[in-house]
């Protein structure tokens, strides 16, 4: 019966190979290290293995002033226009009081001020003044319904 045993043990290369030459009749004797490397953890795993790279769908960005259709006649639109209904420069702060009382947040104002900018209805004269355009006058005048009185809403 063979009893095979496996020994694990460090020493210096020099000593090793002396021992060697002493021991065993070996003649022109070459030593090269081999040092067996495992994957490297930095390449993907689908360059290690040469698998197909997976198609990536198309993405849609929304324009700018895309989305959702503008309503003059409802919601934060509806007060901004009755406060420039008037034709006269206002300064967007005079619409807050009006935004409060309906329930709106005034810190998205400047925002729903330069989307009707945008959108042409009003126009921006100079820092803090904004005014209604022809265009902006002419689609108020023509909004769908009668303006809600405060004494009408039940």
């Amino acid at each position: 019966m063979v009893i095979k045993y496996k020994l694990g043990f460090t020493i210096d290369s020099e000593t090793l190979f002396g021992l060697l030459s002493k021991f065993l009749p070996i003649q022109d004797l070459s030593v090269e290290e081999v040092m067996e490397r495992a994957p490297d953890p930095a390449i993907r795993f689908d360059k290690r293995f040469d698998l197909p790279t997976p198609v990536r769908a198309k993405q849609v960005r929304r324009k700018k002033g895309s989305g959702y259709a503008l309503n003059l006649y409802a919601g934060s639109n509806a007060i901004i226009m009755t406060t420039f209904a008037d034709g006269e420069p206002h300064a967007g702060v005079e619409c807050d009081a009006a935004m409060s009382a309906a329930g709106y947040a005034t810190n998205g104002l400047y925002g729903r001020l330069d989307r009707l900018r945008r959108h042409g209805y009003i126009t921006h004269l100079r820092p803090g003044k904004w005014q209604l355009t022809p265009k902006g006058k002419a689609a108020w005048a023509e909004r769908p319904f009668p303006e809600l009185k405060v004494e009408d809403r039940a």
